[in-house]
């Protein structure tokens, strides 16, 4: 292979990769973090289901269980009114493999292009 063709090779590796990573940043931040923190509210529950209060030692002042509890269910209410107001605003549907890959309008340098061309009073 000639030194022509190794760098053509390369070349092609890196825009692989770059690709990638815009894939990865096109993705719907908001329907991924929906989802996350769905999840974490399912976890959270699970953890409160299966402990049982009064298997907790209350008496011992090095034992912080019953305190870590407490900070879960404060934080709950507010936790699970945040997901489902997101999952509202971002129109979540369910499907989560469809909902985080939603395509977004993509920033070229064309795009930016029209954007500042109309901002400045001037037509496509």
């Amino acid at each position: 292979m000639s030194s022509e063709e190794q760098t053509i090779e390369q070349y092609k590796k890196q825009v692989a990769v770059l690709e990638q990573r815009l894939q990865f940043y096109e993705q719907d931040g908001a329907a991924k973090l929906y989802y996350a923190l769905s999840r974490k509210m399912v976890e959270m529950a699970d953890l409160l289901n299966n402990t049982k209060l009064n298997s907790i030692p209350l008496d011992d002042p090095k034992d912080k269980t019953f305190d870590r509890l407490k900070i879960l269910w404060n934080d709950s209410a507010g936790i699970a009114a945040a997901v489902k107001t997101l999952g509202e605003s971002v129109g979540i549907t369910g499907d989560e493999s469809k909902d985080v890959k939603k395509k977004h309008i993509r920033t070229t340098p064309e795009s930016i292009a029209d954007v500042l061309s109309n901002s400045n009073g001037q037509s496509d």
